[in-house]
């Protein structure tokens, strides 16, 4: 078969899979690309297409759009040979061991008591515990005393040699914390090992995640056309992320009542971090925002939430993180912007202020950033700082 009969089959099976016309799509055309780049994929078998795929998601640029392609292109994988591309792991195989949920719990009381993680946080850390802890010691009397360097190391080399460059990375993050938590409880001759190696999963050039350069932003954000609610809408979110630095799960979660509009201060209480803060609005993105809710956001909806999702108001009254992601994307895709993620404009509002000369500490409250020591927590917004970093809104449409 060619490439052509290859992307044919491919979309019947995706849609035989009962994914959405709009998932269909975008799978479909990641997959019809990889094949023009590794035509050698069409004739590789398992192991070798397993490789083909991991090395070319490897060297895709590091944006929030990678997710889709690497998806993409493992469902091709799957088609091919007719097994899912990941084994994942299934608690149900492994009979309780009380020790190891013991473990668990405490562990996870700890993370709680340090008082700078959030909930969905320290239950991410304690999943992947519990399944490193299930997988390397479910078959023994547990004792903490057995995690050392030497288990890490084969959990990641055997148990995880399936699995992305980046999943490795985020289980080593989580390792670390756990690691911590025993030499707190006297275990540094075992675990001091594992905290003081930099460990992580494998990546051939190691890149840094890109920023939007300032003329492809500009660019962006000139071509919506805001004559339209949705447009309004894609504007207002954009200039949150490029101008104040918000994550997508930032701006999804945002209520009418988090914005000051008599100071020009917006509020952002249901961060991925812990602590709320308050960031002071500049005069673009305060024009902005006005003009979505008082000229482009649905009047007959009673949702509080800031954004909506575009014809769906009454049925998803909020929007998701992937639903704003997926906006800026498609803003992106249409004025010719290339692998732009949502993190590559919080990435350039940072690197902006640095080359600005603009201290740590302002930028790591605007963006609600964990301290580098992590003994600090979260630190808390000094708005009279932040205020030197951004243009003054609404005073200066006072003057």
């Amino acid at each position: 078969m060619n490439a052509e009969d290859h992307v044919a089959m491919y979309r019947r099976f995706i849609e035989d899979n009962g994914n959405s016309p709009n998932v269909c799509a975008m799978y479909y055309k990641r997959v019809r690309t990889f094949l023009v780049k590794h035509p050698e994929a069409m004739d590789a078998d398992e192991d070798a297409l397993r490789t083909i795929i991991d090395e070319y998601i490897d060297s895709l640029p590091v944006t929030s759009a990678v997710g889709v392609t690497a998806t993409a292109a493992r469902y091709y994988w799957t088609m091919r040979f007719n097994k899912p591309y990941f084994i994942r792991f299934n608690p149900n195989k492994y009979p309780i061991n009380e020790a190891i949920e013991r473990e668990c719990r405490e562990f996870e009381d700890s993370l709680k008591s340090l008082g700078n993680l959030s909930d969905t946080t320290i239950a991410q850390r304690a999943r992947k515990v519990r399944q490193f802890l299930y997988v390397m010691f479910a078959d023994r009397q547990f004792d903490r005393s057995m995690v050392d360097l030497a288990s890490v190391v084969r959990y990641l080399s055997v148990e995880m040699s399936y699995v992305s460059a980046s999943t490795k990375r985020g289980f080593c993050t989580e390792i670390r914390a756990y690691a911590r938590f025993l030499c707190a409880n006297g275990l540094d001759k075992t675990a001091g090992p594992i905290v003081k190696v930099s460990l992580k999963g494998p990546e051939p050039t190691d890149r840094l995640p890109k920023c939007v350069e300032s003329k492809d932003y500009l660019v962006i954000s000139e071509s919506i056309d805001t004559t339209t609610s949705r447009g309004k809408r894609d504007l207002a979110m954009l200039l949150l992320m490029g101008n104040l630095g918000l994550r997508r799960s930032d701006v999804a979660m945002l209520d009418l009542d988090d914005v000051d509009w008599a100071n020009g201060v917006l509020h952002i209480r249901h961060s991925k971090s812990i602590s709320d803060r308050s960031i002071p609005l500049d005069r673009e993105t305060g024009e902005a925002l006005e003009d979505y809710v008082i000229n482009g956001r649905p009047k007959s909806v009673g949702s509080r939430s800031l954004f909506l999702p575009d014809g769906m108001e009454e049925k998803h009254p909020q929007m998701t993180p992937r639903q704003v992601g997926g906006a800026i994307g498609l803003l992106s895709e249409k004025a010719g912007v290339k692998d732009l993620g949502t993190h590559s404009l919080r990435r350039a509002v940072a690197t902006n202020m640095i080359n600005n000369g603009v201290p740590i500490k302002p930028i790591a409250d605007l963006l609600g950033h964990e301290d580098i020591t992590t003994t600090m927590g979260y630190l808390r917004v000094d708005i009279a700082s932040l205020r030197k970093v951004a243009s003054p809104w609404p005073e200066e449409v006072a003057q």
